[in-house]
């Protein structure tokens, strides 16, 4: 009779190596400056930015900033940079690579930024990177990402691999080092992005400054964020002494005499919803996610969700109604005082 073979012994591996730097999400603790977002002083910024719950920037954003010529993105950046530095008294860095220091320092002069913060001209990405971990740069402006090159690895690539490259690099620096990077970037004649659409993929939210043929007006608008909310387009007007972001206001719309079809049906489906509710005397979160929990359970994103909520706000304020806010468990509620 044959022998009964031993039952094989099972190994038990464990399904998490903390010695490969894998870790288990529930141990994980956010450092506290996570919560403490780097706000530039002027609400509506800071709203578009984080939302009314979380205005301001989380420190590590990489951001791409581009625009239409003349729309005023070095302008609107060097603001950037002066409004971080006095509200958050943040360790800021502008590094130019179009124009040399005596033409930045002439339009800030002109548009009255007090500039206290550093001014460099590096052109190489390496480079600049050690520059900001030897100097402890919290906040960096890159204008504009076409001028930075590569001394390593970059010799042998095309322009635009390049281009790709030297992102990547930036965004590890940012979220490796918690450091907001501002990366300015070129637009084709078209209107679009004069790179690859990888980099708007890598980067964590995407600006973009436009001129109003019509108006004149800059409309500025966050086609992506990740960590607040986007789609909702402002507009302000240039002058000599920069954008006027503090007179920032929601684009209004452009209603056709057809009545804008399915986009415009889908929004007034959702204005009526929101109006009945507050006229009603219901309490109306700005709270993208809150749109979820109401009885409507509305349908769309939270973006257009809070664009909505604010256009409805102005109607009712210009019919005489007095429209207040009110936080509830800590996110922001608007209700209509009846």
């Amino acid at each position: 009779m044959a022998d009964k073979k031993e039952p094989t012994k099972r190994v038990n591996i464990p399904l998490v190596n903390h010695k490969s730097g894998v870790r288990t999400l529930k141990d994980i603790e956010v450092p506290q400056k996570f919560f403490q977002r780097m706000t530039l002083g002027v609400q509506v910024l800071d709203e578009l930015f984080g939302g009314q719950d979380w205005p301001g920037l989380l420190p590590g954003t990489s951001l791409l900033f581009t625009g239409m010529p003349g729309a005023g993105k070095s302008t609107a950046a060097l603001q950037f940079a002066d409004l971080l530095q006095r509200s958050a008294g943040r360790n800021i860095l502008y590094n130019v690579g179009e124009e040399n220091e005596y033409m930045v320092k002439m339009r800030a002069d002109r548009i009255g930024v007090g500039g206290n913060f550093g001014l460099s001209t590096i052109e190489d990405v390496d480079e600049l990177i050690k520059t900001c971990k030897d100097t402890g740069v919290e906040v960096l402006f890159q204008d504009s990402l076409q001028t930075l090159r590569m001394s390593k690895g970059g010799e042998d690539i095309s322009r635009v691999e390049r281009m790709k490259a030297i992102t990547k690099r930036l965004h590890t620096f940012a979220k490796e080092e918690d450091v907001t990077i501002w990366i300015i970037g070129h637009i084709t004649k078209g209107g679009d992005f004069a790179g690859p659409m990888e980099i708007k993929h890598d980067v964590d939210a995407h600006a973009h400054i436009r001129l109003n043929p019509e108006t004149m007006a800059r409309e500025f608008m966050l086609t992506k964020n990740r960590f607040g909310p986007a789609g909702i387009p402002y507009e302000c007007n240039l002058t000599a002494r920069g954008l006027d972001f503090a007179a920032m206001a929601l684009v209004k719309e452009q209603v056709t005499p057809e009545g804008g079809g399915k986009a415009g049906e889908r929004r007034e489906a959702v204005d009526k919803v929101i109006k009945d509710a507050l006229l009603k005397g219901d309490k109306v979160s700005a709270y993208c996610k809150d749109r979820l929990l109401q009885p409507h359970k509305m349908d769309c994103s939270g973006g257009f969700w809070r664009s909505r909520l604010e256009h409805v706000r102005a109607d009712l304020q210009a019919e005489g109604h007095v429209v207040s806010e009110a936080r509830i468990s800590g996110r922001l509620h608007i209700f209509v005082e009846i």
